[in-house]
């Protein structure tokens, strides 16, 4: 695998279920992050408890811990059950309690789990939530379907080749944008060119 700047990466885990064939999965691309020297930041979603949005409920301290690891991260990856033709619930409650000004320009992977390739529904309806906020969602996503969900190798074949392809270029987004989100000078600032 190409040697990348190492970065942090935020895996988030979006199944309630247990067993989880997403945590699974998650697991797996964390793997496949760390072998690339990078970080993988893996949350269980399952386990934070977080209240549904404007609830007025005292925020947990998951939640607090869930932001700052986002704020941190140069780049996410979120990993979805497939229910109904999009991602999970669990999934959009942590994504609702997230930051515009944490996330944005931060590339993002999208992997969706499912029973056949359908699922790539999901991802298309988190590419929309991604650009809502402000990420940059990364050109090729992986849809996990049996029999791969769950084997006890590492995820074979097709869906490993997809996952490899998706680091890379959230590696390759993730060096090219670090200094944009660095620097708050619009790029055509100081060319002094007029329109």
């Amino acid at each position: 695998m190409k040697a990348f700047t190492p970065r942090r990466l935020l895996v988030l885990a979006g199944a309630a279920a247990r067993p989880s064939r997403t945590l699974t999965v998650a697991e797996s691309v964390s793997r496949h992050i760390a072998a690339t020297g990078s970080r993988p930041i893996l949350r269980d979603l399952a386990d934070e408890s977080l209240p549904p949005l404007h609830t007025g409920d005292q925020p947990p301290d998951a939640l607090a811990d869930l932001r700052h690891q986002a704020a941190k991260a140069d780049a996410l990856v979120w990993v979805t059950p497939c229910y109904h033709g999009s991602y999970s619930g669990l999934l959009k409650t942590a994504l609702d309690h997230l930051c515009e000004p944490d996330l944005k320009g931060k590339p993002v992977g999208l992997v969706a789990v499912g029973a056949s390739l359908t699922a790539v529904q999901a991802c298309d309806h988190l590419r929309s939530v991604a650009r809502a906020l402000g990420c940059i969602a990364v050109p090729t996503h992986a849809v996990v379907t049996p029999p791969a969900i769950g084997t006890p190798d590492d995820t074979p074949g097709t869906d490993a080749a997809r996952i490899t392809r998706m680091i890379s270029e959230i590696h390759v987004l993730a060096d090219a944008t670090w200094q944009l989100r660095r620097d708050p000078t619009p790029i055509f600032a100081s060319s002094g060119a007029g329109p």
